[in-house]
């Protein structure tokens, strides 16, 4: 499982990068701020897979412990969880600044970061509200 965790988070951190950088192939969809809930949501699926590659190096390093997903969650790690919120936030930053200087036909939006946030806060605190659910270490 670990090694999945080693591919998925940065490829999927990199496709997000190249779709926001890029010119929009999709036609636009006629519903008012959809693309902010499109952040959200792409914003809370990196924060989760990023909490899973941090926590699954981690865990590596720890040759005894057998692991799974639901044990990664059961475990919150605080600063496992900080770290994922922290890495998923500066990515965000700086794909709304090659927005605004490096990309053609796009434009840096304030609430489009702040969407971004959003969906790492809510990634994140689902996170722990899941471990007090799934804890058995306590």
């Amino acid at each position: 499982m670990a090694k999945l965790f080693y591919w998925i988070a940065p490829v999927y951190t990199g496709l997000i990068i190249y779709f926001s950088i890029s010119d929009s192939p999709a036609p636009p969809v006629e519903i008012n701020n959809i693309d902010k809930l499109y952040h959200c949501g792409a914003y809370f699926i990196m924060a989760l897979l990023w909490y899973f590659f941090f926590y699954s190096r981690f865990l590596t390093q720890q040759s005894h412990f057998k692991f799974t997903w639901k044990d990664m969650i059961a475990a919150w790690s605080r600063t496992i969880g900080l770290a994922a919120a922290i890495f998923s936030f500066i990515i965000g930053v700086i794909v709304e600044l090659a927005q605004e200087y490096i990309a053609v036909n796009r434009t840096m939006d304030f609430m489009d970061a702040l969407a971004n946030t959003t969906g790492i806060i809510l990634a994140i605190c689902l996170i722990w509200l899941l471990s007090k659910r799934f804890n058995t270490y306590s």
